[in-house]
């Protein structure tokens, strides 16, 4: 019995001593030393399928914790991606965006109808549409020469009227405005006149004439109508305003009533044209 305890106690301390000799042969720095390359090559081969075992074990672990640790990075990466592509795109919409606003500006550019008159382009910066206005804001006021009830254009007609007015920025009743009223005449006609009032976002004009159903001709749909240019009007002659889509008696069957769709579309405008142009008075 005594012989067994001998026996192992001395293997264990044996284990013990073999082990701490081989974690000094493989932290211990000497490098160089012949002897000590050659014993921590033994060292190694004894606890290499040792090793083996723990890594085999502590693989998945070890591949959790770097994909803890390692997950900041790679988000910010995918970020960095997100961001290189949507700039991409971004550019492109811009580049499309700046050539439809180009186009539009020399559109402006082009108003033969304007004549002699001066203008200046502003960007549109805002709408404000409700159900008893309709307004538009844009970029230019009092420091660029506007002032209230100046009309406003763009390409394909009259757009509005300029109704307050700041250093920087202006307002502009639309034409579509149910408070908004100009002077018009059938396009060829002297004679056909009458008055467009707005009805709203996206609605037609209605236009009040002094023709009678026994005695005038009422006009074709598409035949064009402009601003009058009367004595004391509001706006110059010869602005286009729209065309006509239907005709209709009025006032008890005495007169005619013309539904008239705007030249300009006043729900999708980035530039317009302002008439440095006063009313007479």
């Amino acid at each position: 019995m005594a012989l067994s305890r001998r026996t192992g106690g001395r293997s264990r301390l044996t284990i013990a001593l073999l082990v701490l000799t081989s974690i000094i042969l493989l932290t211990a720095d000497f490098r160089d030393a012949a002897v000590v390359q050659s014993a921590r090559r033994g060292a190694g081969t004894v606890f290499s399928p040792l090793r083996g075992a723990a890594e085999t074990v502590s693989s998945p672990f070890s591949n959790a914790w770097h994909g803890i640790t390692d997950y900041g990075d790679l988000e910010a990466e995918n970020e960095d991606l997100r961001a290189q592509i949507e700039e991409a795109q971004g550019d492109a919409v811009l580049e499309d965006d700046a050539a439809s606003q180009l186009a539009e500006i020399l559109e402006q550019q082009n108003l033969e109808w304007v004549g002699d008159i001066d203008t200046t382009t502003a960007r549109v910066l805002s709408s404000n549409p409700s159900n008893f206005s309709e307004t538009i804001d844009i970029s230019k006021g009092s420091n660029d020469g506007l002032k209230v009830d100046m009309p406003v254009v763009n390409g394909a007609g009259l757009v509005g009227r300029i109704v307050q007015v700041t250093p920087n920025r202006s307002t502009v009743q639309l034409i579509t405005d149910p408070g908004f009223l100009v002077g018009v005449r059938l396009l060829g006609s002297d004679l056909a006149t009458g008055t467009a009032r707005g009805r709203g976002l996206g609605e037609d004009l209605l236009v009040d004439t002094r023709l009678e159903p026994e005695i005038d001709d009422p006009p074709e749909p598409g035949t064009a109508l402009t601003t009058s240019g009367a004595q004391l009007s509001a706006f110059p002659d010869s602005i286009p305003v729209g065309k006509v889509r239907t005709v209709r008696e009025a006032g008890g069957g005495l007169t005619l009533e013309l539904v008239v769709r705007p030249m300009a579309d006043t729900e999708r405008m980035q530039f317009v044209t302002v008439l440095l142009w006063e009313p007479p008075e």
